[in-house]
């Protein structure tokens, strides 16, 4: 059995290409020692990571990255013992998406505030969509034929 957990965040807004590109390193680093594996996906403004290993590698790893200032408005979804990992030889996995061009309004559209869905009653149901999230991430991981992480340009 392997523990998974999931969350839902908010990227400071000054988040740069540099500073993910540090997170990642940073997970390469320390994720593989402590057993734990894993994906990110950075949408638009908003953090979505699956973390999975055994319970207490991940829960130290979550409540380390609880304290990060890159992010905030950390909403839990997903906290469950699965048979088997779904992302067993990645350290870290990483996708961005950009729907959106910072600073360009978008009409008709309410800029995402995660403290709104915080405070939201029916964030339970964010626990929901986490596993088409995963099953999503999982999809990219396969169809990809990924074996391990990215390479990341250690000198950008």
């Amino acid at each position: 059995m392997v523990y998974q957990a999931a969350y839902l965040s908010a990227a400071h807004s000054h988040l740069s290409d540099r500073d993910v590109r540090d997170i990642l390193l940073a997970s390469q680093r320390n994720n593989a020692p402590a057993g734990i594996s894993g994906m990110l996906l950075l949408i638009d403004q908003v953090f979505f990571q699956v973390l999975e290993g055994d319970q207490a590698a991940v829960e130290a790893t979550l409540a380390r990255i609880a304290r990060d200032p890159r992010h905030s408005g950390i909403i839990h979804v997903l906290a469950a013992e699965r048979p088997e990992p779904h992302f067993p030889d990645w350290s870290m996995g990483f996708e961005k998406f950009v729907y959106r061009e910072a600073g360009v309004p978008t009409p008709d559209a309410v800029p995402f505030d995660i403290a709104d869905i915080a405070r939201n009653p029916s964030v339970s149901a964010l626990a929901g969509k986490a596993p088409e999230l995963i099953s999503f991430m999982r999809a990219l991981y396969r169809g990809r034929d990924m074996r391990g992480a990215p390479v990341l340009d250690r000198t950008a």
